[in-house]
Order: C-alpha cells, then sequence, then structure tokens
C-alpha cells in the first residue's frame, strides 16, 4: 500500500498571521463549506493542488525550522472537505 497523498494549494515560508511566532504555513486544497468571507476561496476546486505525502510536506517544512525559533512551528490551513 502507497502513502496517502494530499493536495496542498502553497506554502508560505514566513507565515506571521497564522500562529505565534514565524510559521511555515501549508494551504491544503479542496474546501466544500464555501464559507461567504472565506480569505481563500482559490483553494476550494478539489482537483487542484500538487499532489503530496505528508513526508514530502513535512521534510521541505523541516528546512525553516531555524526560523521558528522556539514560538513558531508549522500552521495547516484549509482542506475541509
Amino acid at each position: 500500500m502507497g502513502q496517502v497523498k494530499g493536495r496542498i494549494h502553497s506554502v508560505e515560508t514566513f507565515g506571521l498571521v497564522d500562529g505565534p511566532g514565524v510559521r511555515y504555513v501549508v494551504f491544503l486544497q479542496g474546501c466544500r463549506m464555501r464559507c461567504k468571507y472565506c480569505h481563500n476561496p482559490e483553494t476550494w476546486k478539489p482537483d487542484e493542488g500538487e499532489l503530496k505525502t505528508a513526508k514530502e510536506v513535512f521534510d521541505k517544512a523541516y528546512r525553516y525550522r531555524s526560523y521558528w525559533k522556539n514560538n513558531g512551528g508549522l500552521t495547516v490551513s484549509g482542506g475541509a472537505v
């Protein structure tokens, strides 16, 4: 059995508004909620985005860990399917 993959819309390597400290933010693709004031409606289409395994995403994020210090980290946003 292969690894499960998810669709990634985009990443923000030095996010400052999606959690405390400096964040590596992963925006998932595909959301059925269609909130009226959604900040990322471009992520709604479930068949778009790049297919990645969790390992691929975390390996790339981990390259930026020195910027996280004691208060930063990783934020995963969206993808409510």
